[in-house]
């Protein structure tokens, strides 16, 4: 899971810039470009982005009514930022710079260029606290997680299908 929530005021985005857009951030994690920049693409419905509008008198920043602010919050359990940065061979701070300027990137036309503020951050839960349809997600590079992202859905899998998986990552 990377879980998006963007904060927005009332009507910032059309339901088609919402859709161009989550398609686009889940292109960060699921997509040729993840592969190259962080050694790893997640099935794409491990993503999810949720838009939330605020009416204009229930945004606040510093006490002070804001109607030009997007505040995204988002959380990243799939991959840890140390696991993704020993994969591909880098440090974290190259992990980090790589994410962040894909993400800017990505922003910039729909929230800078429009004239909004946005705050960012990424919070990183524990693997073990994340279960979909009532399963623990297949380690990170085996054969279920593979087919989990061939399919785009969750589907059962067991322990002997991870027995001697040489794609299986301790990270």
């Amino acid at each position: 899971m990377p879980l998006w929530q963007l904060f927005t005021p009332e009507n910032a985005f059309t339901p088609e810039e919402k859709a161009d857009l989550a398609d686009k951030i889940t292109n960060i994690y699921s997509s040729d470009w993840a592969r190259e920049n962080f050694g790893f693409e997640l099935p794409r419905f491990y993503t999810s982005v949720v838009f939330h509008e605020i009416k204009a008198d229930s945004f606040y920043v510093g006490g002070e009514p804001r109607n030009k602010f997007v505040q995204i919050e988002v959380v990243h359990i799939a991959r840890t930022n140390e696991g993704a940065a020993a994969l591909a061979g880098i440090t974290v701070e190259e992990i980090l710079r790589r994410y962040f300027e894909k993400v800017n990137g990505l922003l910039k036309p729909y929230i800078a260029d429009r004239g909004y503020e946005v705050e960012f951050h990424v919070e990183t839960a524990p693997f073990e606290t994340w279960q979909i349809d009532g399963m623990t997600p297949p380690p990170p590079h085996s054969a279920p997680e593979r087919r989990w992202y061939e399919e785009n859905r969750s589907s059962p899998y067991d322990a002997a299908e991870l027995t001697n998986d040489p794609r299986v990552a301790t990270v």
